[in-house]
Order: structure tokens, then sequence, then C-alpha cells
């Protein structure tokens, strides 16, 4: 009751705040929309009610609406949200099903960023006396509506209004609270607000940002000794090598202007140990190198232009560390030294240099490396062939060295330079077996036979894969296992090369070489499960039994996901539409629950069960991952549909079915792309589900005709999948319909997937796979045909 008061009250103090054109000033007393005056789903007002269109929800209930309503919001189909839930609102006034519907009819406005619609609405939704989470939330949009009309008064009092009702979300809200604070000028409010943010309990990131805030306020407001301590304390935060780097040198003039220069040094010379590369230690580096008070060493100073290839700056700051060096650092710095001049061009001096770091440091490892960097000087400056015997020569010289097997794949690389294939891949063959137990040599190893193959030579070829897959385990030994049937098939022993395929697909069933064995043996499997199955009570039971094999009984002390702050946070954040804010709290329970195997089961159940298909795909992944063994094939059903779930399925279905792309080949791209986080961002600026690139984008809205698209249009699932899905079918047909080279066009780009298929269509997919040099392509495309495989074999898919 108190809180509702509270909710009036502040309805009519908002008027002092009223916020600019074009969102309306609020008035004393906020009327109810009337029957004969509704908001329709554009945010026009009508002038009587509205009948549903019967032509688009013929015989739909209420509830039918409001389903269909949420189906489509889910999907980021604002528009056709909006229509059923206006048509809900009409069918049902008066009712929790009207109201709803109403609810969400507003906010449909603001996922359309038709804002001055989306106050008007929600204005009138918290002023009908009903008091609930719907109204809580109302409170936020109000706020947000504010924001986005730049009225930043108004805007902070609804925040307020919005944690005044202590929801999941307030430390949220608190800091955009403090945001519009800042944009008023009132900037101890705000740096207090961030202060409490960052001392709260969410998740890390997000509480590293408000220390970042709070540091800047203090900062603004010539409150340095405050703003040191908040420094302090985000650096005791903060734990990613590259990101606490950034900031001891970001931050080290705090302490300087506190007069403390020792722990300013401090700062700066850690974090440019840390991350040398960081555009802010060259700026840093820069600017303080001829600062008499910092000081920085010249060797550390020479590591940062290094890192940045200001190799003339490099070159001084070398020779400045060499006038003060001792014995023990002299080698190595003539070793830099002389890597600088060859980077500079002047491949005589640097092999001085070498020769002089070499006669220094002797046999220590300084000198073992400055050897190895003249035998690659040599080659760099032409002589090819003295390079390739140096390294054979090193490799003999020290093979239990942790160079030589670099050593020998240099060596290889130099053969194929001068075009001698056949020698290039018996050095790989041999640089396989001298270091058997080596990723980079298993590698080599296969690419010796892999070589052999190719010219022809299939008997030796296969001789060459049987041998490594006895003398390794696990993918490798698979890969080469797959190879070794492909080769006996070759040379006509069709019964062991049967065999060896059947063989592999019983080892490692969900595996990209048990997918091309079945394609191979034309084994067309199919699921029988329907995509809409829910997931029945004895399917859990059967992962609790699963568990108890393992994991023994479980704990009475298992954390409820329901009562987890961190769950509740990531739930109404959701609800807000501030999605990557909620990824953020799930990952915290995700973290919390890393090595308990039935906190993850509840945990990756309770997601299911809230829609939300990532995290409980990462549970899942996770807890499989605990398991004697680690195999996903072998795992309950209930696990192996978290680990291949089938969300967005509507969208899914329509999409592929527009563009003629199998369902369950768009499932599995979007499972390996985005894992179905609809806000996932890459490293590269990838988005949505489809991680569809904003450039590539904008090209797709062109094609299809979609006007006024946005990049942030991209996190829109309907509209990620949907270029998602017009992207792979161009590329497939490009491709003249081979998947792997649609993939590795998708991944890598159109003009290196036909670089790999040599510009013809691709008779040989297993061949094209392995021809791609980019490792990242090539394990993007087994990953998906291998996810493909699992997904058709798991659901049925006939009749879609």
């Amino acid at each position: 009751m108190h809180r509702l008061c509270c909710t009036l009250a502040l309805a009519v103090s908002l008027v002092a705040c009223a916020p600019e054109a074009p969102i309306p000033a609020l008035e004393t007393s906020i009327p109810t929309p009337l029957a004969s005056e509704v908001a329709t789903p554009d945010g026009t007002r009508s002038s009587e009610t509205s009948a549903p269109d019967a032509t688009v929800f013929p015989a739909a209930s209420p509830n039918d609406l409001l389903a269909r309503g949420l189906e489509r919001r889910a999907a980021g189909d604002y528009d056709a949200a909006a229509q059923a839930f206006f048509a809900a609102m009409n069918a049902a006034p008066g009712t929790p099903v009207g109201r709803e519907a109403r609810f969400y009819l507003a906010e449909s406005f603001a996922l359309r960023e038709r804002w001055t619609s989306a106050f008007e609405a929600f204005t009138a939704f918290v002023a009908d006396g009903v008091q609930d989470t719907l109204t809580t939330r109302a409170w936020f949009w109000i706020a947000r509506s504010h924001e986005e009309a730049g009225s930043h008064a108004a805007a902070v009092a609804a925040y307020a209004q919005y944690r005044a009702f202590d929801p999941p979300a307030a430390p949220y809200a608190r800091m955009r609270q403090a945001a519009q604070e800042g944009a008023l000028g009132r900037l101890e409010d705000a740096a207090a607000g961030y202060e409490t943010v960052a001392r709260s309990a969410i998740a890390r990131g997000q509480r590293a940002a408000a220390y970042e805030a709070a540091i800047r306020a203090r900062r603004s407001l010539g409150q340095n000794d405050a703003a040191l301590q908040l420094a302090a304390e985000l650096l005791a935060l903060a734990q990613r090598p590259e990101y606490r780097a950034r900031l001891l040198i970001e931050l080290a003039d705090l302490p300087r202007s506190q007069g403390d220069v020792a722990t300013a040094r401090t700062w700066l010379v850690e974090g440019l140990e840390r991350a040398p590369g960081l555009p802010a230690a060259l700026a840093a580096v820069d600017r303080l190198r001829a600062d008499p008070e910092i000081a920085l060493p010249p060797e550390l100073v020479a590591r940062v232009y290094e890192a940045h290839g200001r190799w003339s700056d490099a070159l001084a700051a070398l020779d400045a560390a060499l006038a003060g060096a001792d014995a023990t650092q002299r080698a190595d710095l003539l070793r830099r030294r002389a890597l600088a001049l060859r980077e500079l061009g002047n491949f005589t001096a640097a092999l001085e240099g070498f020769d002089a770091a070499i006669a220094a440091a002797g046999e220590s490892d300084a000198g073992v490396q400055a050897r190895l960097d003249r035998i690659q000087t040599v080659g760099q400056s032409g002589a090819t062939e003295s390079a390739i015997q140096g390294y054979r020569d090193f490799a003999a010289a020290w093979p239990d060295d942790p160079r030589a097997p670099e050593a020998l794949r240099r060596a290889a690389l130099l053969l194929d330079r001068l075009g001698n294939a056949d020698a290039a891949a018996q050095q790989r063959i041999d640089l396989g077996r001298r270091y058997p137990a080596l990723p980079l040599a298993q590698e080599a190893w296969f690419a010796g036979g892999l070589h052999l193959f190719v010219s022809g030579q299939t008997v030796q070829a296969r001789q060459v894969w049987e041998e490594l897959a006895s003398a390794t385990s696990g993918s490798v030994a698979l890969r080469a296992r797959y190879w070794a049937a492909r080769a006996a098939l070759a040379t006509g022993d069709t019964d062991a090369g049967r065999a060896a395929l059947e063989q592999i697909i019983i080892a490692a069933p969900d595996s990209y070489p048990a997918a091309r064995a079945r394609a191979l043996l034309n084994r067309q499997e199919t699921g029988a499960l329907p995509l809409d199955a829910p997931i029945s009570a004895d399917d859990w039971r059967a992962v609790e039994e699963w568990l108890a094999t393992w994991a023994g009984a479980p704990p009475p002390d298992v954390p409820d996901p329901a009562g987890d702050p961190a769950v509740q946070r990531a739930l109404e954040l959701d609800a807000l539409n501030l999605r990557v804010e909620a990824m953020a709290e799930w990952s915290v329970a995700l973290a919390a629950r890393d090595d308990d195997p039935y906190a993850l089961y509840l945990l990756g159940r309770y997601a299911h069960d809230h829609g939300a298909a990532s995290v409980a795909l990462r549970a899942a992944n996770r807890l499989v991952r605990l398991a004697p063994g680690g195999d996903s094939a072998s795992a309950p059903l209930a696990l192996r549909r978290l680990l291949y779930p089938v969300p967005f399925t509507p969208v899914v279905l329509a999409r592929a079915r527009e563009f003629s792309v199998d369902p369950a080949f768009m499932f599995a791209l979007l499972r390996q792309e985005s894992a179905f986080d609809p806000a996932a961002t890459s490293w590269a600026g990838a988005r949505g589900l489809a991680q569809v690139m904003p450039a590539t984008g904008q090209g797709i809205a062109q094609a299809l005709g979609v006007s006024g698209f946005r990049e942030v249009d991209l996190y829109r699932p309907d509209l990620s999948v949907r270029f998602g899905a017009f992207y792979i079918s161009r590329q497939i047909t490009a491709m003249n319909g081979s998947l792997e080279g649609a993939l590795a066009a998708y991944n890598g780009g159109p003009g290196n997937a036909r670089r790999w298929s040599g510009g013809a269509p691709i008779i040989d997919p297993d061949l094209f796979a392995e021809r791609i040099d980019f490792f990242e392509t090539r394990n993007y495309v087994k990953s998906v045909i291998a996810q493909y495989d699992v997904y058709r074999r798991l659901y049925r898919w006939s009749g879609e």
C-alpha cells in the first residue's frame, strides 16, 4: 500500500520536471485510457474500441493472442507482437490477460523506439492503481523514455521510483540514474551512485564499469584523493591481465597527483610489462620517456617500441639499456638489437649482432634463441637452402630443447617455398615421429600423410596415418583413423575401410569424422523427436540417475537457482531487454557452479524452463565435461536436448523455408555462431544469433528490400536468422551446392572459399576442409557439419 501511494505521488511530482518534446508533460492526474481511447499497435490513438482483425487472428482466445504476441516479441518481430497484444487487450478489457497485453503493447513502442507512444502508454499503465511486477517495470520504461528524450531530471526521478520497489535489477537502474545525474551536472550524486553500484554484488564487469565512471566523476570534481581510493579498489577487482594493465597505465597519474611518484612508477612499470602492445602503453612511453621523476627502464621502453614495430626507437632504447647492462642481461639485449636491425632491413648488421649475442651467451637460453634467430635471418636474406640445413642442424644439436620442433617445422616451410613438396612432406613426417606428443608435430605428421594421399601415394599415406593414430589419442587419433580409412577405400581395401568407418562412428558418434563416415557409408540416420516435444519428468529423472552413477548422491546444500540473486537479476534484466547485462549475471551464476555437477544440472534445467537456451547449453556443456569421458553422445536425452536445443523454432523453420535451407543445418549454424544468444557480439563486431557483420547486414537489407535497417536490428532474432539464412543460401549457390564451401565462405569470406576450392566445384569435401589454411575456419566448417549431423539424428524433420 505504501508503494502504491509512492507511485501516485511521484506521478504528480514529475510535473515539476516534465520531459522535453516530443514526450508530453505529465498531468497532475494521469487518466487511464477508456475503452473509447486506446493506443493502437502503431502508437496512434483510436477514438473507439477496435475489435481484433479476424483475418489475422481467426477465432483466437485472449490467452492465445497474448501467447502469440509473446512469441513474436521473443523473435524481435515487434510489429506483429503489437498487433497480437492490441487484439488481446481489446478482447479481454479489465482482465489480468488484458492488462498484461496492455503492458506489452506499451513495451512494443519502446522496443521500436517510439518513445512518445511508450511514455504515454506506460504513464497511463502505472496510474491504474494496481501494483505488481509489471508496474515496477513500467517505471523503468518511463525512465528510459525520459532518458531518450533528454529529459534528465525526469529520468532521474523515474529511475528512483523504479528502484523504490527494490527490484533485482535496481543496481543497473542506479547506474543509468547516475548517468542522468551526470548529464545534469550533479556530479556528486552521480559519483555516489556509481560508487554504490561498484561496491555492490553484481557482475564483476559491470562493477568495473561503475568504478571507471565513478573515477571519472571524482576527477571532474577535482577529488583525486577519492579517485585514487576508487582506483585501488578497481585494481583489486580487475583480473584479466590486459584490462588490469590498461588500468595501471591510464590511472598512474592519480598517485602522482597525490605526490606518490613511487606508486605511479610501480603501476606504470607493471602495466607496461604485462601488456606492452597496448595503445595506451605506447602513448605512455612517448609521454614519459623523458620524465626524470618516472625514469622508465630503457629495456622496458624498448619492449614497448618492439611491440608496436617502432624499430628505430627500439634500437635507441636497446642501446641505452646495453650501456647499463650487466653480463646476465647483455646477451639477450644484443639478440633483441639484432632483431631490430633485421626488421630495419640491415641483414648484414643483424647477422653480426646475432654472432655477438651468441658469443656473449654461449649455451645459455639466450644463446640458443639467438642461434635460432640467426638461422631465420639467413633464410630471410635469401639463403633458403642454408637456412633449411641450419634448422636441421639446430634440431640435431638441441633435440630436447622445446624450440627444436619449431625449427623442423620452419625447415618444412622453406622446402615448400623451394617447390620441393615431397621433401617438405617427409620433413613433416619426420617431425611427427620425433615429437609425437606435441600438437605442432601431430599436425605436421598428418599434413605429411595428406600430401602423400593427394599425390597418389595412398598406400604410404595409409601407413603414415595408421602410425599417427597408434601414437596419439583423442581427436588427433580419430582424424588419422578416418583418413586411414579413406586411404584404404582408395586402394581398394573396401572391407577394411568400411570397418574402420564403422568403428569411428561407434567411438565418437557426434564428431566430424563420424558425420563424414556416415556420409561415406550412405547411412541416413534421422531422429524421431518432435521439435516441440517438452522435456518430460521422466527425462529429467534420467539425468538425475545418470548423475548419481558418477557424482554420487546429491548433497543437501545444492543451491536453488530460483533463490540465487545473480539469476534473479538475470531474469529481470532480460525482461527489461538489457540482454548483455543479463548474460553477465548468468555468467556469474555459471561460474559459481563451475565444478558442482548437481548445481550445474539445476541451473541448466532452470534456464531451460525460463527460455534461456544459451545458458542451459553452457551449463549442460560444462556438466558433460565434468562427467567421466566427457562424452555428450552418451548423455541422457534431456541433457542432449540442452546441448542441442531448438529455440526460436517458428522463426528458424520459416526463414529456412524462405531461402530453401535445411532447418537442421540452420540450427547447427546458429549454435556455432552464437550458442543461441541473441545479444552475442564477436570481437570483430558480428552481431546476433547469426553473427552477421554490420556492413554485410546493410548489403543484405538492400538485397531483401528491408527499409530503415539499423545495425542494432541484427540483435532481433527474426531479422538475424533471416539475414543469416539468406547469406548462407547465397553461399551454397555460389559454391555449387557444397555446404562445406558455403560455411567456409560464411566464416572466412567468399574470396577465400574460392581460393581453397581452386575456383572449381568441390568434389571431395574432406580434402576441401583440410586445405583451409585458416585454423579458425577449418575448425568452424568441421564443427558445423558435426552439429548438423547431430541435429538430423536427434530430431524429426520430415514434413517441416
